[in-house]
């Protein structure tokens, strides 16, 4: 009998393990929904308008707001809560992402939007991902802390790589409003894993 109660003790991951990658899944599924909608925001915006100064415009608008203002995100994670930097980059990245949704169901949808948009959801990446990294250091073991950094930055690798593929194939199979809810229901399960 206590041989039984020791291996089922074994076999039960530690509490940091259940938290952590209940977090990090969630975010996973975000950030690869993030990715993916940008890059299909990037290919319509180059299809619909055939002109490189727009599409280096939505380009810039999807990276600039990162590079301005991760030195300021980071100072702010420091000194605030990271779940609700997380929670609020999640939720408002969403908000922002249904509104063009509903654009693009209504056809009232310009090109202005999709930049205003663009640079929005470029802004709350700006402040998700340090506070993500933050979170782990605090959440995981030190002696697990380089293995779990080591996931982390697999995990933005895989985004970076699949995020343009996905983001083509579902521009040319899906309605752009659809691609759009992807995102929706991968910030929805963030925000869930969060709250969890």
């Amino acid at each position: 009998m206590a041989s039984i109660e020791v291996a089922k003790k074994e076999s039960t991951p530690p509490p940091w393990m259940r938290r952590f990658f209940t977090l990090w899944a969630g975010q996973a599924f975000s950030l690869l929904g993030s990715a993916l909608v940008q890059w299909a925001l990037m290919f319509w915006v180059a299809v619909t308008t055939a002109s490189p100064l727009d599409l280096a415009i939505a380009g810039a608008m999807g990276l600039l707001p990162q590079v301005f203002l991760s030195p300021f995100a980071g100072a702010y994670v420091d000194r605030h809560d990271r779940k609700k930097v997380m929670l609020f980059a999640d939720l408002l990245t969403a908000l922002g992402t249904l509104i063009l949704m509903l654009l693009f169901v209504a056809q009232a949808i310009a090109l202005w939007h999709i930049f205003i948009v663009m640079f929005f959801r470029s802004a709350m990446q700006a402040f998700h991902w340090p506070a993500m990294q933050a979170s782990t250091a605090l959440m995981v073991p030190k002696d697990h802390l380089a293995r779990i950094t080591g996931l982390n930055q697999s995990v933005m690798g895989l985004t970076s790589i699949m995020g343009p593929a996905l983001g083509a194939f579902l521009y040319v199979a899906l309605p752009m409003y659809l691609v759009l809810g992807m995102d929706v229901v991968t910030a929805a399960m963030a925000i869930t894993a969060l709250l969890v």
